[in-house]
């Protein structure tokens, strides 16, 4: 087992293109950490420069206590698990899960052991027998995992590994490496653009863009604080609601201002815009889908919507509004409550009432794009 440290670590292309910028973390000894972010931001470069793939243009990457920047690839004590599977055609899922341990010429007494003890983990033994063409897309993923497995590695890395399968069969195996994990206590680095990979497997998880970090923190922090426009607006579905408003100071006290409505904030952020010097400007409001309070009937502070579309998810509702400003603002509505004569009333074109509870806005700087309260 082995903690994974990078300290300031760049990649810059032979072209000059820098992929990642001065990437600083510290990976715990048998934590979960997922790298998220859009196609293209430096994630899977950064995991590559780990597993000794690419190379390291400036800064140092330790595994352990060991600096690994000129060690190679099998001598670096990690097993990579990659998004098409790399699995052996003309061999069997037994000989693929026990290639790498022959190579380090094992005995056959414990390939044949740790080849069990991984298919049994996976759920596999019976395929054992099976060339890879014959097996699912899942099945397949679960022998390239035990082939990682086997190895016994100090730390496993693992690229978008479910984003060939489909949608049924990644919710599956999502909670399969969740399970996996607990039974294989050591440390995983996990790449994926999927939020909601990111959201259900990681310890923490670190936001990219561009080849920058934007934030770290666990699942709940991303989602409760997040720093900037972009990880409010990447981590959550639907995304956040943005708009623009005005934040007032008035004799101590902070409130929005927006479309003819004014919200009071709670003493916490009172607190926080205080004491980072905040004062009167304006702002882009973020709130999310999920927390914006639906009205049937004008209220005081409510804000006039138009309904463009209503899609229906079973549960829930997701209503596409428009405000009088034509801000578009997308509503979360659960369906359970709702009485015949309110459905009736979500059609095209109907009006809705809006309002939003303090403590679940988000104030943004328009410049700077940092939160206020947490950036």
């Amino acid at each position: 087992m082995a903690s994974v440290t990078l300290e300031h670590v760049k990649k810059i292309y032979d072209n000059k293109v820098e992929a990642v910028h001065d990437f600083n973390l510290e990976i715990k000894d048998k934590e979960f950490i997922v790298f998220v972010g859009p196609s293209g931001c430096g994630k899977s470069t950064t995991m590559r420069m780990v597993a000794g793939l690419e190379d390291i243009s400036e800064g140092i990457v330790k595994i352990g206590d060991r600096v690994v920047n000129d060690v190679e690839p099998k001598d670096r004590d990690i097993a990579m698990v990659f998004q098409n599977y790399a699995l052996y055609p003309h061999i069997s899922v037994y000989e693929n899960l026990a290639f790498s341990l022959r190579l380090r010429k094992m005995s056959n007494e414990e390939v044949h052991k740790r080849v069990c003890e991984a298919a049994e983990i996976l759920g596999i033994t019976e395929y054992l027998g099976r060339k890879p063409k014959a097996l699912s897309g899942g099945q397949r993923q679960r022998v390239a995992i035990g082939r990682a497995i086997v190895r016994d590695p100090a730390v496993f890395l693992m690229d978008e590994p479910l984003s060939n399968l489909d949608a049924k069969l990644r919710n599956q195996m999502r909670s399969e490496i969740i399970l996996l994990r607990k039974r294989v206590d050591t440390t995983f680095i996990y790449v994926t653009h999927d939020q909601t990979e990111a959201m259900t497997l990681g310890d923490r998880i670190v936001v990219m863009k561009d080849g920058w970090i934007m934030q770290v923190g666990t699942p709940q922090e991303v989602f409760d604080t997040p720093h900037n426009l972009f990880v409010a607006g990447f981590i959550g579905s639907p995304q956040m609601n943005f708009l623009k408003a005005n934040l007032i100071k008035n004799d101590g006290k902070y409130s929005v201002s927006l479309l003819g409505v004014t919200i009071p904030l709670n003493e916490e952020q009172n607190d926080a815009l205080a004491k980072n010097g905040v004062t009167t400007q304006e702002i882009i409001l973020g709130v999310r889908p999920e927390h914006t309070t639906a009205l049937f009937e004008n209220q005081d502070n409510s804000i006039e919507c138009t309904i463009q579309v209503n899609e229906m998810m079973g549960s829930e509702l997701h209503l596409h509004l428009i405000t009088k400003n034509d801000d578009k603002i997308i509503l979360r509505l659960p369906t359970i409550d709702l009485s015949k004569e309110q459905r009736a009333q979500l059609s095209y074109g109907s009006k809705m009432y809006i309002t939003f509870k303090a403590k679940v806005m988000h104030l943004f700087d328009p410049k700077t794009e940092k939160n206020l309260i947490y950036g």
